[in-house]
């Protein structure tokens, strides 16, 4: 049974993913269940849920835990899950934190808790990352670009959420780019030559702009902009020695958009599918991962300390 704290993407997200992919039945603290109704997607899955009175009262229920929580909330209940005896697997959101010097120290935190912990880098079980981490064990791939547009939700709603604010978590490096950075690392890379934040504010990136390099590896640039006038994703990689570029994904309004498309069942959210072998991994045993996300960590702290911001109105 997993116990899940976070009323938005852990229970329109995890839930679904948990019970239907995973076999898993759900706990829940008492104050979601109005959320919980309101998603009308979930209705099916209502008899797999257990309500508890509160957070402690669901973890007391559960051997596994997902935490969907902003990144200060995270760290809070991380180090409590850690500590909770009957705790044996976890499942995190990204980013771990809100800083990656805090996030060393919590993944430091896991890594000794000798709990199973996994991190909701899903880049990796889309087409387009499995076409970048399999590309890369040939010799001579092209130096590649990524190319990420669209319109975040709190701006065209004028938010102040925590998504928007670079010290809360959030901002196009450490909500968005998080999930480009984690899959970079796994391919190799380990460094940037170039790293470039614009924003209204020097707490607010909205758009980002860096390229990659690693031992072996093609140079790789990447555009992260959140506050665009159109929604699209594409991968592209250049195919000639004279600059000509080669789109290998294209046309795709987002990263977990797929030209082989999963059809899920009516208002289920379609991450579900890069959810599920993220969640089954929790049993299969392997601990590659936490090499690959400390390397993500020291990656985002070399990109962060190489970043210069400049401020666009």
């Amino acid at each position: 049974m997993f116990a899940i704290l976070g009323s938005g993407f852990g229970i329109y997200g995890y839930l679904p993913t948990l019970v239907d992919r995973c076999s898993q039945r759900i706990v829940l603290p008492e104050r979601y269940r109005v959320r919980f109704n309101e998603r009308h997607e979930l209705a099916f899955f209502s008899s797999y849920v257990q309500w508890e009175v509160d957070e402690n009262a669901a973890l007391n229920c559960a051997e596994g835990v997902v935490l969907a929580l902003r990144p200060i909330n995270q760290c809070e209940w991380v180090r409590r899950c850690v500590a909770h005896s009957k705790i044996d697997f976890m499942l995190l959101e990204k980013p771990l934190a809100h800083t990656p010097e805090i996030a060393a120290e919590i993944f430091d935190c896991l890594i000794n808790s000798q709990k199973t912990f996994r991190i909701g880098y899903t880049f990796r079980y889309t087409d387009w990352g499995q076409w970048i981490l399999n590309s890369f064990k040939k010799a001579g791939c092209p130096p590649l670009s990524i190319h990420w547009s669209f319109f975040a939700h709190h701006f065209r709603h004028d938010l102040l959420n925590w998504k928007r604010f670079n010290s809360m978590g959030g901002g196009a490096i450490r909500f968005y780019g998080i999930h480009i950075i984690a899959l970079l690392a796994e391919a190799g890379y380990h460094n940037v030559t170039l790293s470039r934040a614009f924003g209204s504010s020097l707490d607010e990136a909205e758009k980002w702009i860096a390229i990659f390099v690693g031992p072996g590896l093609p140079e790789c640039e990447v555009v992260v902009d959140t506050r665009s006038t159109f929604d699209e994703f594409s991968v592209e990689y250049t195919s000639n020695p004279c600059g000509g570029l080669t789109t290998a994904f294209s046309n795709l309004k987002d990263p977990f958009d797929s030209e082989n498309e999963v059809c899920q069942p009516d208002g289920i959210d379609p991450r579900v599918s890069v959810l599920a072998p993220l969640c089954r991994s929790l049993w299969e045993g392997v601990t590659s991962e936490y090499d690959w996300y400390d390397a993500t960590i020291t990656l985002w702290h070399n990109i962060e300390k190489k970043t210069r911001f400049e401020i666009c109105n």
